[in-house]
């Protein structure tokens, strides 16, 4: 599997991204460096990360969900769909 940041020139959409600061996979600063690759790049991106959550916040059935963290992203892709998938 290639490097995610090699992929980024071909990106050809909007990117939403929603990450705990408490994730591994990819950890922030992973997420620092793809962020910083797209802006590089000029591709159209959102990337937000929530203190206090880790890897899987949004699974309202384990130990890692986070409410508060789960319900602005879900506000952050509602707004991200009426943006970009306007039909």
């Amino acid at each position: 599997m290639q490097p995610i940041l090699n992929l980024a020139a071909n990106l050809s959409c909007p990117l939403l991204g929603l990450f705990g600061v408490e994730d591994r996979f990819p950890a922030p600063a992973g997420v620092a460096a793809l962020d910083a690759e797209l802006t590089r790049r000029g591709k159209p991106h959102s990337f937000t990360s929530y203190e206090g959550a880790g890897h899987a916040f949004f699974s309202v059935d384990r130990p890692a969900y986070r409410a508060e963290a789960a319900l602005d992203g879900w506000r952050r892709i509602d707004e991200f769909f009426a943006t970009h998938l306007k039909g």
